[in-house]
């Protein structure tokens, strides 16, 4: 006996409910499987400052965890505090695992920066742009690299976390109007 394609499938819809059910049934399963495969592949590595050095401390000094090295050129989550600038760099600012204020002006180059600090940068497209100082614990998401890079003003970093262009925007005038409006009433 010879079927058709056609006949095939109307054959297997008309044995009943349960066979249209399991059917139903394999493909939401299949499209979960893609779905959540694909949702999967695209969560970041959560990363936690923490994380960034091998404790305790050896005599060799700090040195690089194995959660950091594995997260190098991985999409990865890190949540930490801006670090406050008197003078903010363009198309950068660093992340640190606690509240930080640096004073450029009477301190130069001697800072008080916690040895686990990431420098973000933003999309190329955004490099002349300029971050406003953020309160609070900020949660971002980007690229890590992990490395000894000299920054153009000298300072070395270790740990960079490269923001994709959606991750940040311009400011609208109000907004501006509220940052600058800010700066003049520091207390």
């Amino acid at each position: 006996m010879h079927f058709s394609l056609a006949s095939r499938l109307s054959y297997r819809f008309d044995c009943g409910a349960r066979s249209f059910v399991g059917l139903a049934r394999s493909l939401a399963a299949a499209l979960w499987l893609l779905t959540g495969a694909a949702a999967l592949a695209q969560s970041p590595v959560d990363l936690a400052f923490q994380d960034f050095f091998q404790q305790p401390l050896g005599p060799r000094g700090p040195q690089m965890s194995e959660a950091l090295r594995r997260a190098d050129g991985q999409r990865v989550r890190l949540t930490g505090f801006m670090v406050q600038q008197e003078i903010p760099t363009a198309g950068r600012f660093m992340l640190s695992p606690r509240p930080v204020q640096m004073s450029e002006h009477a301190d130069g180059d001697a800072d008080d920066l916690p040895l686990a600090l990431a420098t973000v940068y933003l999309d190329a497209e955004q490099q002349d742009w300029i971050v406003p100082y953020t309160r609070g614990l900020i949660a971002l998401t980007g690229q890590l690299e992990v490395g000894r890079f000299e920054e153009t003003d000298g300072r070395v970093s270790w740990v960079r976390l490269r923001l994709p262009a959606e991750a940040t925007r311009g400011m609208n005038p109000l907004e501006l109007a509220a940052y600058f409006h800010s700066l003049q009433h520091r207390h």
